[in-house]
């Protein structure tokens, strides 16, 4: 018994699964993906996103720009990646997470910079807006909470400290934490 109900909700995944990749092929890439780890890679990579193997994609997954900018193009996950949930990417420019990325859950990666075409602002603020790429180099672990400001190169290994603020390049094999985040441990 237990055996025939294992076939059946296999078989109901799949075709409910399949269902909603149909519908998001007529209606464009959805801003909010809440499904199993293995629909949400499909529906990244039939819009676009390269994602390696054994990759873990926890849900809710909250992607922003990706009506505007051709769906998940600008989205690179390599091998052995690990989403923890509530993860909030803007896909305004290239999020490029290499292999054995960790994302804790409430991570943001930001890749834009406005504000609201407030003139005084973006006169005085100009070096902080902008669009520029997000890299996480391979074995990077983003901790719980942790917000990536656009530009920023998160080295080989290195820790960033959960609900830390990252506004700078961190160095390989490093921790930093804080808010700014701020380099406290160095891993050589």
């Amino acid at each position: 018994m237990k055996f025939l109900r294992k076939i059946i909700n296999t078989l109901l995944s799949l075709i409910l699964g399949n269902a909603l990749i149909l519908f998001f092929k007529f209606n464009g890439p959805p801003n909010l993906l809440l499904f199993s780890s293995r629909l949400n890679k499909k529906i990244l990579e039939l819009f676009g996103a390269t994602i390696g193997k054994n990759v873990f994609i926890l849900s809710p997954l909250i992607c922003a720009g990706v009506k505007a900018n051709n769906g998940y193009q600008n989205l690179i996950i390599g091998d052995n990646c690990r989403f923890g949930g509530n993860i909030f990417l803007d896909l305004t420019e290239r999020i490029v997470l290499e292999s054995g990325v960790s994302l804790g859950a409430n991570v943001t990666i930001i890749t834009h910079n406005r504000y609201n075409n407030n003139t005084f602002l973006e006169d005085r603020l100009f070096y902080t807006c902008g669009k520029k790429e997000v890299i996480l180099k391979k074995g990077a672990n983003i901790k719980s909470g942790a917000l990536l400001s656009h530009g920023i190169i998160i080295g080989e290994n290195a820790v960033v400290s959960g609900n830390s603020f990252v506004n700078f390049d961190v160095p390989d094999n490093c921790v930093v934490s804080g808010v700014p985040a701020k380099i406290v441990i160095k891993l050589d």
